[in-house]
């Protein structure tokens, strides 16, 4: 395995956090597990699955998937031909958004080849990015043409020019105080809108609506503790907003497919490896 790891550059729309490629051999499966940010795989050659939400999808030479963050996944290769494939993990507020305007949508999102629209080229040589001194805008600027190319027709109506300045000033707000016990109604005050307009807003521009973008963030940050493996469920709890142990670990549960002691578990087990 070969990859670049990434600094954080101050973006917020979208930033690639790391990039890597794979020459996979029949044992080297993956999951299932849950990551905290967005994976898309192009596969060059060899075949494998991609399974998430209960759903599997075969990928073949030429085809993607999408690895959605804090969403129980697995993929292995097919072991008589296994894959080699080269990823992008980023993260970012337009990135739902991205992908889903990409084509990637469904329980196991994935795109299949099409001969007339090839991102091939743009996932060769990766690695030769390792020792330019602005790699991180480099290989950002890379995922966004990667995006453009697969990029299908979107239906949504037209937004202000206003509306990504508000949606980023709300991201803002909900990732400085996620901890605390903030709802719709104080994002809203925040920005100084309708709390009807800023779902509209929310659903347009990151295809979820606040309370889950809240959600997913709170369940990013649960993960990272449970995995350090130092502080208790009810600590956890708290940490990331919830005064409820109870409320906590069921919405935990529904969200990453695994209970808050289950997931350490697995954490622990998965160290040991």
């Amino acid at each position: 395995m070969e990859f670049i790891f990434t600094k954080p550059i101050g973006l917020t729309d979208l930033t690639v956090l790391e990039v890597g490629t794979q020459v996979c051999t029949p044992a080297m499966k993956f999951g299932p597990a849950v990551r905290d940010m967005y994976i898309l795989h192009y596969i060059h050659s060899g075949y494998g699955t991609y399974s998430a939400g209960g759903s599997r999808e075969p990928v073949g030479p030429g085809g993607l998937f999408l690895v959605v963050p804090d969403t129980v996944h697995a993929y292995w290769p097919d072991p008589d031909e296994p894959w080699h494939y080269s990823w992008f993990g980023f993260a970012g507020t337009m990135a739902a958004r991205l992908g889903k305007q990409a084509g990637f949508t469904g329980p196991a999102p994935v795109r299949s080849p099409d001969p007339a629209v090839s991102v091939a080229p743009l996932f060769h040589d990766l690695l030769a990015l390792r020792e330019e001194p602005a790699k991180e805008l480099l290989l950002t600027g890379l995922l966004y043409r990667i995006f453009g190319t697969l990029a299908v027709p979107d239906d949504t109506p037209p937004l202000r020019h206003d509306v990504g300045l508000h949606v980023r000033k709300a991201v803002s707000f909900i990732n400085a105080r996620y901890a605390d016990p903030i709802g719709l109604a104080d994002i809203s005050a925040h920005i100084g809108l309708d709390t009807k307009y800023v779902c509209r807003l929310f659903r347009q521009r990151l295809s979820m609506s606040p309370y889950r973008y809240l959600t997913d963030v709170r369940m990013r940050k649960a993960c990272r503790l449970l995995r350090g493996q130092l502080l208790g469920i009810a600590e956890i709890a708290r940490s990331v907003g919830y005064q409820d142990p109870l409320l906590f670990s069921r919405i935990f549960k529904r969200i990453i497919g695994l209970s808050p002691s289950a997931y350490r578990e697995r954490a622990k087990l998965e160290n040991r490896e």
